[in-house]
């Protein structure tokens, strides 16, 4: 398969993702896949924390042991949630991958197929953050004094006496911490775009995905800031193209619930107590099913928004690793010829000499 450009493979991707969800009459295949995407891309599981020390003076010991337990038992249920997550996210990324990749859309076969693989892969990305966390320690400190020392001036008495300088402030942390976590995502995109597929078809040790990620970076530097812009705007497309789609169906889905439950008013507003009731339940069931509809045809959306981004990626990337490139390169048509070039035709075959 030959290297396509940022912009040379966002057609086929698109075509690829119109082959493998061929139309919305298949909802089964669009939920089923848009279930895994969803789950692969953005399922995760985020908390907060608070500190209950500070509450805890002042009460007898067998309170602040009963509270400290109880703490010590929702942190861990939270980890051990964020952990099943966090497996989750890791193990279905494997299998969108392979989806999309093979035009596989069986997805049990494909989970057995990468149990070890997973491990590999949380581990990587767990060592990724933890070296990126190391990495932006010492750049995040000075950011943080230099926010708290550049405030200060601004306030007299505990009163703002200077808006624009604290204004500027603000808005000078908040530019550094973005542009920080924005090197730290495109980091982790490259990973995932350029290192998940090493991972599962040759299952590579952490070292050598890295390595191989690397390398492509250093080979064309060019072609992969440009990617990383494309699909940034990509993402930025799909999904409002996406929330338009949601926003009309919406919409369109409301005019025969809305029907029904005007009606369910016209037909029990005068009834008694019992027929309120029951027309207050129409309306909650009519609610819930409306919701859920919304629900699954976002997932569906999901579906079709992650699948093409995950083609997208992989067609960059087959030109540049023969492995993927292999199952892409029937669907990836020939360049075009420059305009005003003839077209090449093969020589004619000279007739056979007699001895």
């Amino acid at each position: 398969m030959r290297p396509l450009s940022a912009i040379d493979a966002i057609s086929p991707a698109w075509n690829h993702t119109r082959r493998l969800l061929p139309n919305v009459r298949n909802w089964r295949l669009l939920l089923k896949i848009g279930a895994v995407a969803f789950f692969a891309q953005v399922g995760g599981c985020n908390g907060s924390y608070n500190s209950v020390g500070n509450g805890l003076h002042g009460h007898s010991a067998p309170f602040v042991a009963a509270t400290v337990a109880i703490a010590v038992t929702a942190a861990i249920f939270a980890f051990a949630i964020a952990f099943i997550f966090f497996y989750l996210r890791s193990r279905l990324q494997f299998v969108l991958f392979e989806i999309v990749l093979r035009s596989d859309t069986t997805v049990a076969p494909i989970w057995r197929r990468y149990g070890r693989a997973t491990w590999y892969w949380m581990a990587l990305k767990v060592l990724f953050f933890l070296t990126a966390l190391i990495c932006a320690t010492p750049i995040l400190v000075p950011i943080v004094l230099e926010f708290i020392h550049s405030i200060g001036p601004a306030f007299n008495n505990g009163e703002l006496q200077n808006p624009v300088a604290f204004v500027l402030a603000i808005l000078a942390f908040l530019g550094a911490l973005f542009f920080l976590f924005l090197i730290i995502g495109i980091a982790y995109l490259l990973l995932h775009d350029f290192g998940l597929p090493s991972m599962a078809l040759e299952s590579t040790s952490l070292s050598e995905t890295v390595r191989r990620v690397w390398h492509l970076l250093r080979a064309e530097p060019g072609a992969v800031l440009l990617y990383v812009l494309m699909r940034f705007l990509l993402g930025i497309g799909c999904a409002l193209a996406a929330d338009c789609v949601l926003f009309f169906a919406a919409l369109i889905a409301l005019i025969p619930f809305g029907g029904a439950a005007v009606v369910d008013w016209f037909a029990l507003r005068h009834a008694t107590f019992a027929g309120h009731v029951a027309m207050i339940t129409i309306w909650v069931v009519l609610g819930l099913i409306f919701l859920v509809l919304i629900f699954l045809a976002a997932i569906m959306l999901i579906g079709y928004v992650f699948v093409f981004m995950q083609a997208y990626a992989l067609y960059f990337l087959g030109g540049r690793y023969p492995l993927v490139g292999e199952y892409l390169a029937a669907f990836v048509p020939p360049p075009h010829p420059y305009a005003g070039m003839p077209p090449i035709h093969p020589p004619p075959i000279a007739p056979p000499t007699t001895l």
